[in-house]
């Protein structure tokens, strides 16, 4: 039996506010591809390749295996283990068909307890499923867009037919391995009465299950007038605005073309610089970054044109995420690692 239960997070998560600052980052994100084949209407990719150019700077790119084992080369160089590297990013990643040869790289470095990726699952075939179980991989985490092939029509604008889809899912989860199946969907992606049938669906062919509520996440996207803007998160917690971003104190993540930055949007806010230039520990212990922080820290982040577009603190931050009410003690516990004149950013 599935848990009901977000796809995110771990049971042994500890809050970030505690262990703030991190000598290495929790997690990195690989983003193996900018390409995607849906377009469905809550994401970027429902404007267009021109518009994902002009609006967000996302160009049609795949990372190369010489881009991922230089990722990798430098991941090693933290002075400890990640907990997750996640190969996700703003695209579909089975669109790069060397996912699972990049999975298996990660996996036999060692640098990381887990990894996961994040696919809409409509190429996920036997033969792809089973190299990715092969590859090592510890998490696949499985994003519908509907319960039906109308839906799928409606939401994301491709020819797929559902009930392949479960039949491949089944297969997947039968021979799953080591690995983990986790399954969810958007609330907008599910029609009156069907949340039932999803439940059912996948009770038996998943490990984690869950029904996600879509958020405002991409300017200029139009989206539905039930869409919430701020009250309640995805995962369906109630909450007042969030002022500080805590992805840039725990996340770090690499694009296809080695361009790396403080969090996992669209925006690249807090964007560090690339891997041919600078090493990701130099990154994640620069100026830049500490003065990203800091403006986070002192309620500033809407200062930052690429976070005033972004509502990932108000979307997608695990509940033992949330570092708003902790600011001045973080602030204390960073400037006891920082040199000096870091505290002046601070006042």
């Amino acid at each position: 039996m599935a848990l009901i239960k977000p796809s995110s997070g771990v049971d042994d998560r500890v809050r970030l506010a505690d262990a703030i600052p991190l000598r290495t980052p929790f997690t990195l994100n690989i983003f193996p591809t900018n390409l995607c084949n849906f377009r469905c209407s809550y994401c970027a990719h429902s404007l267009g390749p021109e518009r994902l150019s002009s609006d967000f700077g996302v160009r049609a790119e795949s990372m190369s295996l010489e881009t991922l084992r230089e990722v990798v080369r430098q991941a090693r160089s933290f002075p400890d283990r990640l907990k997750l590297v996640s190969m996700m990013g703003h695209g579909e990643p089975l669109m790069n068909p060397l996912l699972p040869e990049m999975v298996k790289i990660v996996k036999e470095a060692g640098i990381a307890e887990r990894i996961d990726v994040i696919t809409n699952g409509s190429i996920l075939d036997r033969a792809r499923g089973a190299a990715l179980i092969e590859s090592g991989i510890d998490v696949i985490r499985i994003s519908l867009q509907g319960v039906t092939t109308k839906k799928y029509r409606e939401i994301a604008h491709v020819r797929l037919e559902y009930p392949k889809l479960i039949e491949n899912i089944s297969y997947l989860y039968a021979h799953r391995k080591q690995c983990k199946i986790y399954v969810k969907i958007m609330d907008i992606s599910l029609a009156e009465g069907e949340d039932e049938q999803f439940y059912r669906t996948f009770d038996k062919i998943s490990d984690r299950m869950y029904i996600d509520r879509v958020k405002p996440v991409y300017a200029g996207v139009k989206y539905d007038e039930r869409v919430d803007e701020v009250t309640v998160d995805r995962y369906g917690y109630n909450h007042q605005t969030r002022k500080v971003c805590p992805q840039p104190f725990y996340m770090i993540s690499v694009w296809p073309g080695g361009d790396t930055a403080s969090c996992d949007a669209i925006y690249k806010a807090g964007l560090l610089g690339n891997i041919a230039g600078t090493t990701l520990t130099e990154m994640w212990s620069s100026d830049t970054l500490r003065e990203f922080r800091a403006v986070q820290l002192r309620g500033l982040r809407y200062s930052n044109t690429a976070c005033s577009r972004c509502c990932a603190p108000d979307d997608v931050i695990h509940l033992l995420d949330v570092l708003d009410g902790h600011e001045e003690r973080i602030s204390r516990a960073i400037n006891g690692t920082a040199r000096p004149d870091y505290a002046l950013q601070l006042t």
